[in-house]
């Protein structure tokens, strides 16, 4: 049992409420814009420049190179914030130690982590149009139990 119940939690971030950004002038030298787009669509880079970025537009602090969680609230240091992007091949928020090759989903461990944690969904999918969603963990696992969201949810999960 998690030392504090997420719906005890305070966020200074509304939740379930959808926020859309434009981010219009991501560069990289001379590189043509398109080929730094292209390459901001693929989470695993994106991921490094969205959590700075929502760290600089949000009331949240990132948590360098924590593995555990990645903001806390500025107002409420003890609720922690996990930022997962939402990408062509849907959305996944159970630990990244349980995902890939030769890896395994443990259930328990999963919901014990993700019910004490307020994800930051980020959908990059029309990068530079970004859309960010706060959720808490225990409302997210009562609808995706095995910590994907489809792709196919992306229009439902975001509106």
């Amino acid at each position: 049992v998690s030392k504090y119940r997420m719906d005890d939690l305070k966020c200074s971030v509304p939740l379930n409420q959808t926020f859309t950004h434009n981010i219009n002038d991501a560069s990289f030298g001379n590189l043509p814009r398109e080929s730094v787009y292209e390459i901001l669509k693929d989470g695993r880079p994106f991921s490094h420049f969205i959590e700075k970025w929502i760290e600089q537009n949000y009331p949240l602090n990132h948590i360098t190179g924590c593995k555990d969680h990645d903001f806390t609230d500025r107002n409420h240091p003890e609720t922690r914030y996990d930022e997962k992007t939402f990408t062509k091949g849907g959305c996944r928020f159970c630990p990244s130690n349980m995902l890939g090759q030769g890896r395994k989903f443990d259930e328990e461990k999963f919901r014990e982590k993700t019910v004490k944690l307020v994800f930051c969904i980020v959908s990059n999918i029309a990068f530079p149009r970004i859309k960010i969603r706060f959720v808490r963990g225990s409302d997210l696992i009562k609808v995706y139990p095995r910590g994907e969201i489809p792709l196919k949810d992306h229009v439902k999960f975001f509106d």
